[in-house]
Formats: structure tokens, C-alpha cells, sequence
């Protein structure tokens, strides 16, 4: 009897854990270099997808794929709501290889990994979730900077896929930053470092802490750990693309590298009430441009920042994307 019900025990929390699976694309612009796609799939047999991408600075397991406790992540709520899930690592982040100059001194390099490319890196992701996987059905949820290259796929591939969800999406803004990353390939920082930027003490209300615990605890450990360490620089100091930061200035001064007229699947922009990459004004006009999108949806939740799939909230944030890609391919049916 102990035995059969220890065996049922681990057969609940094997299928309440599912784990999340890495494969690796080959590119064939870039020989030798591979692109990682975690992916978690669902109890029983689908055609649907959710492709998560993520932002300028840490990769898929730091971000959608964080599990907070063991599968308790945004990419394991997705495959539990039926969906193969998947998150990408662009080239430079995470489990993807390293471009030669991300190894090299950052000065005089052009800048890692611009929209344009890692858009090419998504079309590989969905040519693999289509041709390998036999989804027919692709629904995108985009963060941050990776709204940019999220968005450039699905102008450019107009019948690729489902949805569009464009998670704290970078929009205009009146001035700028002052920073000119164009002409280094790579910048750094300490995994403590960002973690204190994670916190937005410069923005949210004295004494009002979001972050989950899981964050603080072990966050920047796995962080550190994402990076590979260049022989020469200090023991604490991450290698980040650079590219991603020049698209986010390019984007803020008003110049996007695709026309979000060119886009017709359903978009869904989501940011929190305390995001300081959009706002209501600048979400709305964003918004307002995907003219031939047939359903768009824009929703700000309360008690959110820029990382709010990060924090206390974000059970607010995967429901709400759920029902968006539920309302989404009820359009195309």
C-alpha cells in the first residue's frame, strides 16, 4: 500500500512539474552558432503554441521561464492551460551561443544582436514549432525591447501567426536617453546590480515591495550562472548585447524597424500602472497604429512594473494574456 501510494505521488508531482525541455536551432546565416528554445508541454496533445520572448537583458529562465517554486513559472502556467510552451534565447543570452564579439573587447564592434536579426532568430523558433512540433496555431508574448524584433516578425510574416502580445512594449518617448551604445558590442553589469534595478525604488511608493521572494532569494545566482565567464574580467561581471539597446533608443526617438500597419493578427499591449517604458498616453497611440490588427486589446494592471511577470502580480498578467490568445483565436475561427 506505502509503496503504491508513494509511486502515485510522484506520478501527481511529475505531471503538476513537467519538466521544461532545451532544444537547439542550428542558424544557417550564422554556422557554428545555436539558438535555445525551452520549452514545457502540455498534459494531453496540441497544435497551439505560446512563444515567450524576452527582453534587453536576461534570458528565458531568468524571465518567463523563472520558476519561482518548481514549475511555477509563466511558461508552465502556459502548458498548463494546454498550450506548447516555448521561450527563446536570442543569440548572446541564456543557452544560445555566443556571437566571436561577445568575446572580443566591446569598443569599435558593431552592437550584438539587432531587431532585424533576432526577428530572423523568432522565424526559426516558429519554423521549428510548425515543421518539428506541428503547431498550427502560434501565439506570441513578447517583453520589453522584445517587443521590437516580436513585432518585426509578425509584419514580415503576416499569416505566421495567431496573436501578438506585446508585454511592456517600448514606445516613444519626448527625450531620449543620452547614451549612444552604437559602437560597443557588448556592455556589463553585476547580476546584484541588475537585481537592484528590478526593484524600482526610484519609482514605486515608499514602502511598497513587489518583487517575489523567490526573486531575491535566488534570482541573481541564476543569473550569474546564464552568463559564461570571459577569462580577464571581474568574477562578478555579465556580458549583455548591446544591440538591444540601440533598438530601444532607436524606438524611443520615434523610428521602428517595421510598420505596425503591416501587422494583421490580434495585439494585445499589457503593462503595469507603475511601468516606466509605457504609460497610458504612450500605450494607446502605440496601439492605435496596428490599424489591421481585427482585435486589439490594451490593458494596465495595477501594482505592476516594467518586470511585473517577476512579482507578486503576475498571476494578474498570465491570466489576462490567457484570455487574450483565448479571445484571439476565437477571432480566427
Amino acid at each position: 500500500m506505502l509503496v503504491w501510494l508513494a509511486m502515485t505521488l510522484a506520478v501527481v508531482t511529475s505531471a503538476n512539474n513537467p519538466p521544461i525541455d532545451t532544444v537547439y536551432l542550428a542558424l544557417p546565416n550564422a554556422p557554428g552558432e545555436h539558438l535555445a528554445l525551452h520549452c514545457v508541454h502540455p498534459s494531453q496533445a496540441t497544435q497551439a503554441a505560446v512563444l515567450f520572448i524576452h527582453g534587453a537583458s536576461f534570458p528565458t529562465l531568468l524571465a518567463s521561464g523563472f520558476q519561482f517554486s518548481p514549475g511555477d513559472s509563466w511558461i508552465h502556467d502556459a502548458a498548463k492551460h494546454g498550450y506548447l510552451s516555448c521561450g527563446l534565447d536570442f543569440l548572446g543570452f541564456g543557452d544560445s551561443s555566443r556571437p566571436p564579439a561577445m568575446l572580443r573587447p566591446a569598443e569599435g564592434a558593431a552592437p550584438v544582436i539587432r531587431a532585424k536579426e533576432a526577428a530572423d532568430e523568432i522565424a526559426a523558433a516558429v519554423d521549428y514549432l510548425r515543421s518539428k512540433q506541428g503547431m498550427t496555431s502560434i501565439h506570441v508574448v513578447a517583453h520589453s525591447w522584445g517587443t521590437i524584433p516580436a513585432a518585426t516578425f509578425a509584419a514580415n510574416h503576416p499569416y505566421e501567426l495567431t496573436s501578438l502580445t506585446l508585454f511592456g512594449p517600448v514606445v516613444p518617448v519626448k527625450t531620449p536617453a543620452d547614451d549612444d551604445p552604437t559602437h560597443i558590442a557588448w556592455w556589463s553589469i553585476t547580476a546584484q546590480q541588475r537585481l537592484e534595478q528590478l526593484r524600482f525604488k526610484d519609482i514605486l511608493p515608499r514602502n511598497q515591495y513587489l518583487l517575489e521572494p523567490a526573486v531575491d532569494q535566488r534570482w541573481t545566482a541564476t543569473f550569474a550562472a546564464s552568463v559564461p565567464h570571459v577569462p580577464g574580467d571581474k568574477d562578478d561581471m555579465l556580458r549583455i548585447p548591446s544591440g538591444p539597446l540601440v533598438d530601444i533608443d532607436t524606438v524611443s526617438a520615434g523610428t521602428y524597424p517595421y510598420k505596425a500597419s503591416d501587422v494583421w493578427v490580434p495585439v494585445f499591449v499589457v503593462y503595469g500602472n507603475y511601468d516606466n517604458v509605457v504609460n497610458d498616453e504612450g500605450a494607446t497611440r502605440f496601439l492605435a497604429g496596428f490599424t489591421h490588427s481585427p482585435l486589439r486589446w490594451r490593458l494596465r494592471i495595477d501594482d505592476g512594473t516594467h518586470v511585473m511577470h517577476l512579482e507578486k502580480n503576475r498571476h494578474s498578467l498570465y491570466e489576462s494574456v490567457n484570455a487574450f490568445i483565448h479571445a484571439a483565436e476565437s477571432t480566427e475561427r
